[in-house]
């Protein structure tokens, strides 16, 4: 029998219940404390379903036979800390809600639904456009898409329903004929990359974080948009350079952002870290939300019936879905 180690944030629910493997196992549940259980309960465990692996973890478990990600980002895992035989698997899910908050955010920038709110709130009709002038619309706009997959592609229909024209820049040449039937101009490569930045009313930042991505937004890149766009990045903080990011902003080098992926988090279960070293939250151009944009019970459902029918699989002696192969030693 299985012995599934579950850590996850919602370690006070029935796993049976939350997890619905149909196969028989022994479920063993930590709470959720900075992102890694105890050693000793590790030791014992065949399978681990969270989102944090380390080396430390690695010596810890010599015999785990599956790390399964309830998450579609697997950075948090190190490559070299993952024991030979044991296979790493992720889960997406999320494309849905982080499309919908996408928009919303595009909708809220653009038509400065929080200061409108606040300042009206305390009396003042400067937001009123007999005062402040005519705000603009999404139809006829640009949207631009880093990183066309399934994020990517859903808040590209998304656009495509508010009439916008959309473009996107991704690494696979092959894409093309695939984002013309969604109705996306693509291009591969920096230089689409350069296209996307410079041509967009929106920039959204949807590519997963790696070697190769970190920092791939960086100063430069920043420069290259028009002062009244938008960029907004519900992926990965590290993605956009924090510096870059702050000062452009504080400058209003471009008209604002929605960040919803940061570059510090808690630790403990009270601890309150800033999410940066730099104090994005004294300016006023941009939405900050605390990684919640995927965070739905539709989410959290559909990737608990991946992890459920991954155990499943490996207890059957099945191959896994997802399998992350660059992770992966089995």
């Amino acid at each position: 029998m299985l012995r599934v180690l579950i850590h996850t944030p919602a370690g006070d629910a029935k796993p049976g219940e939350w997890f619905p493997a149909t196969e028989q196992v022994e479920w063993v549940v930590e709470k959720y404390t900075d992102n890694k259980p105890s050693l000793e309960t590790l030791s014992t465990a065949d399978v681990l379903v969270g989102t944090d692996f380390t080396a430390e973890m690695g010596k810890a478990a010599p015999n785990l036979k599956a790390i399964l990600v309830p998450a579609a980002g697997v950075d948090r895992v190190e490559p070299d800390a993952v024991p030979a035989g044991c296979f790493v698997t992720n889960a997406y899910a999320h494309e849905a809600p982080i499309a919908e908050w996408v928009m919303a955010c595009a909708v809220a920038l653009d038509h400065h639904l929080f200061k409108a709110d606040r300042t009206f709130r305390e009396g003042s009709w400067e937001m009123w456009p007999g005062r402040y002038g005519s705000y603009r619309e999404l139809i006829g706009r640009t949207f631009g898409v880093i990183g066309l997959g399934a994020i990517g592609k859903r808040v590209a229909k998304l656009a495509n329903a508010y009439d916008m024209r959309v473009i996107a820049a991704g690494r696979r040449p092959e894409q093309v004929d695939e984002a013309k039937t969604l109705g996306i101009e693509y291009g591969a490569g920096e230089a689409a990359m350069r296209r996307v930045l410079s041509e967009s009313d929106f920039v959204l930042v949807s590519t997963p974080l790696n070697a190769k991505t970190t920092g791939l937004i960086g100063a430069d890149e920043l420069a290259l948009m028009k002062p009244n766009a938008y960029i907004i990045n519900p992926a990965r903080g590290h993605i956009v350079d924090e510096k870059a990011l702050y000062n452009v902003l504080k400058d209003r080098r471009i008209a604002g952002a929605a960040v919803d992926t940061w570059y510090e988090y808690p630790k403990t279960e009270t601890d309150a870290p800033r999410p940066s070293k730099y104090p994005f939250w004294e300016l006023d151009n941009i939405i900050m939300t605390p990684h919640q944009s995927g965070a739905t019970v539709g989410t959290r459902n559909r990737r608990a019936k991946v992890v459920a029918e991954n155990i499943d699989r490996l207890t059957r002696g099945e191959p896994l879905l997802n399998v992350v192969a660059e992770l992966s030693r089995g």
